[in-house]
């Protein structure tokens, strides 16, 4: 995949979301691992560094500077990956020939509901209480 942040895909109050990455397999730079940009859930994007889907432009010098200090997420199984929803993110090309699998989860506070009639609406969800 290309350069993005998990919120393009989600509507809530805030943007106050963390994925959870978790391999069922390994992931390794020569099977498609994710790439992460350390920092990025921090900083604010002009919108002409971003193209009409979203995604980071890497034709752009500040933004290749950025992508330059992308971090290799190599993962064993049952690793997990937890990152902000603004955390610019990629998968890699998969240059094997065994498939790759991993699950994404997204955890919000109970206090940032999403946005009635879009489609971070239309499932229900499971709430995880804890004990304090």
């Amino acid at each position: 995949t290309m350069w993005h942040q998990d919120i393009r895909f989600w509507s809530f109050e805030r943007r106050e979301l963390i994925s959870v990455w978790v391999a069922l397999g390994e992931e390794n730079t020569d099977n498609g691992c994710l790439k992460v940009i350390p920092g990025t859930h921090r900083m604010t994007f002009e919108p002409h560094r971003l193209d009409e889907r979203i995604f980071l432009r890497p034709d752009l010098p500040e933004n290749q500077e950025l992508i330059e200090t992308s971090v290799s997420a190599e993962l064993h199984p049952g690793d997990i990956l937890l990152f902000h929803c603004r955390t610019f993110h990629a998968a890699t090309r998969n240059f094997t020939d065994q498939a790759k699998f991993s699950v994404v989860f997204t955890f919000r506070p109970a206090d940032n509901p999403p946005i009635s009639g879009t489609r971070s609406a239309s499932l229900p969800e499971l709430v995880i209480h804890s004990n304090p």
